[in-house]
């Protein structure tokens, strides 16, 4: 079969475009990571409307498909937002904390979006009394029959959903937060209101990924299985003592961790 001239040049453009990038990765993924190195690195800016998908079908010599699938991943991440009618642009930064900076002490999520420029805000999902199981027993010093309250909520920084946070404490000593309003307040503040200690430090802490359950995926605004960052937290008042115990779940592209 012959191939014209036209077709040979535009083929070496595309070849060579791509080389310049990462002939490992499929085409989509490269254009993904392109568009994302440059909102990470400033040349596009919060709230830039991006190429058009015909300019960027032209600039990286690929089909629509392939476009649409970097774009549509990168939406889905947290990079990019589309406006019916108007366009793609990019979003608001994510939210990071600094466990690098902050060693063992609690940086609450209020005070993290504050001093991001981000409304905190947070919706009771659920709050129970339940069992104790053996781990959570050994740090908070409790009996075989003492009972725990769980409190769970959606934690969001201008109204996107960040996290589901868990929590559970010992019962008998935090009963009081069973009866005050939970929502859009700072969970440490309603600790130590109640009880008079407050979180100050983790005393453990561990971070692995995980696969978001369907209910999780509805309830943050992701696709079922989407990556999320799981923390499992032991959280210590200024004395030292056990106060509660975390087990949170971050999409990962809307909060991230220096460590």
């Amino acid at each position: 079969m012959q191939v014209t001239g036209s077709r040979v040049r535009g083929r070496a453009r595309r070849e060579g475009r791509s080389a310049r990038m990462n002939d490992l990765a499929p085409l989509y993924q490269q254009i993904y990571e392109d568009i994302k190195g440059k909102i990470e690195g400033g040349t596009y800016a919060e709230g830039d409307r991006i190429p058009s998908e015909q300019e960027l079908c032209s600039a990286y010599g690929a089909s629509r498909i392939t476009v649409r699938r970097a774009i549509s991943d990168l939406c889905t991440n947290g990079y990019l937002v589309k406006r019916q009618g108007v366009g793609t642009f990019v979003s608001k930064p994510r939210i990071f904390r600094e466990l690098r900076r902050s060693g063992n002490r609690i940086e609450t999520f209020t005070d993290i979006c504050r001093n991001c420029g981000a409304q905190a805000g947070a919706r009771l999902l659920c709050r129970r009394i339940v069992p104790a199981r053996s781990d959570e027993r050994a740090f908070l010093g409790l009996g075989e029959n003492d009972l725990l309250l769980y409190v769970q909520r959606l934690r969001t920084a201008d109204g996107i959903p960040v996290y589901e946070e868990n929590v559970f404490l010992p019962y008998e000593e935090f009963r009081g937060l069973a009866e005050i309003t939970l929502d859009d307040i700072s969970l440490f503040d309603a600790i130590d209101q109640v009880s008079g200690r407050r979180p100050v430090r983790n005393a453990r802490l561990t971070l692995e990924a995980v696969a978001a359950s369907p209910e999780q995926a509805s309830r943050l605004r992701v696709p079922a299985g989407a990556p999320l960052l799981y923390m499992n937290a032991y959280f210590e008042d200024a004395e030292g003592r056990p106060v509660a115990i975390g087990r949170q779940y971050y999409v990962g592209s809307r909060y991230a961790f220096d460590v």
